[in-house]
């Protein structure tokens, strides 16, 4: 049987996420005790250590790296370690064990630059345009998991996962959400994927749309169903969810 490892697991992704994992023989970790995984083999320790993150992916087939500092107003010191460091380091250690595939949690704040009062649907396949530091460390793990796909047997797929919660806060993150159950779906997707390198919006199928499905479609097979204008006038007017970017 398969065996996949979910990092972060302690988080609130990774909790939204469980549901949609039956079935699969699981290993998960966090630098935190990690609860309601039942049967799922449990590792903790800091994945910026290599020794650590060796033992992590040892005898697994594929990661489900959810690990990091979520903050989008987090200072660098407090980004540095969880999104910089440990990607790079469980990267390396996938590569290197031979793991044949890393599912990445990225951002849309890697994207959040492109982002101009929605005028234009952001493409995936545009440059990276970080609208804050945290956007900037999941650019940063793309890129690198772009080289460690380019140079080992291990395929990566990164999502720029949206506002991942059962419900959006305000309506300044309608165009954001991603449903629980869409997660799911997404991420199913990415597992069964026959992909080399590839990056994916993970958006909900909003009425409000910024960001571009297209190559989740058709490469995952992602076609979500849930859309946050059920909620648009149930949730509290707030600001855009993305972070300002001066014109």
């Amino acid at each position: 049987m398969t065996t996949v490892l979910i990092t972060g697991a302690a988080g609130n992704v990774a909790g939204q996420l469980r549901p949609g994992l039956e079935g699969l023989d699981l290993r998960v970790t966090d630098r935190r005790a990690v609860p309601g995984w039942g049967p799922a083999e449990v590792v903790t320790g800091d994945l910026a250590d290599p020794a650590f993150a060796a033992r992590a992916v040892d005898g697994v087939d594929t990661v489900i790296h959810l690990a990091a500092n979520p903050v989008p107003s987090a200072l660098w010191a407090d980004l540095r370690g969880p999104n910089v460091g440990a990607a790079a380091t469980l990267l390396d250690a996938a590569a290197a064990a031979g793991v044949a595939k890393v599912v990445l949690a990225t951002s849309i704040h890697v994207a959040g630059g492109h982002v101009r009062a929605g005028k234009v649907i952001v493409e995936p396949s545009w440059q990276a345009r970080p609208c804050c530091r945290y956007g900037a460390t999941k650019a940063f793990a793309e890129a690198y998991g772009y080289a460690a796909a380019a140079t080992s047997g291990t395929s990566v797929l990164c999502l720029r996962l949206g506002l991942c919660l059962p419900a959006p806060t305000t309506t300044g993150n309608l165009a954001e959400w991603l449903a629980p159950a869409d997660l799911r779906r997404l991420v199913r997707g990415a597992l069964a994927a026959e992909v080399r390198y590839g990056v994916y919006f993970g958006v909900s199928a909003n009425t409000r749309r910024l960001f571009d499905l297209g190559n989740a479609r058709e490469e995952l097979g992602y076609e979500p169903v849930l859309d946050s204008e059920l909620f648009a006038h149930t949730v509290r007017t707030g600001p855009p969810g993305l972070c300002a970017v001066k014109e």
